[in-house]
């Protein structure tokens, strides 16, 4: 089911249609706006222009999280070999 959804980002109404819960669709909303009034900030720029900025920022961040998170999942993939090595090393002293 649709959800409506009213959002401000940049100091414009939007009314959206989501699948998502309402909650969800607002906080995505907020950290647009408070990109885009980080760019704003200082700067003379088109309102397309900021946007672009804004969107560029939110990119950079996205694919740095994806970094940091497949990191992640490397470590945990070693430790969960590193702790299979020691069980089955354990097992064989157990035996031995």
């Amino acid at each position: 089911m649709k959800n409506r959804v009213t959002v401000n980002i940049g100091g414009i109404e939007y009314h959206l249609l989501a699948d998502d819960d309402p909650q969800y669709v607002k906080k995505t909303a907020e950290l647009v706006d408070r990109k885009l009034q980080e760019v704003r900030q200082g700067a003379k720029l088109s309102e397309l222009t900021a946007a672009v900025m804004a969107a560029l920022n939110i990119a950079d961040d996205y694919y740095k999280a994806q970094e940091a998170a497949e990191s992640l999942r490397g470590q945990i993939r070693e430790y969960a070999d590193e702790a299979a090595s020691l069980r089955a090393e354990n097992a064989r002293l157990k035996k031995g």
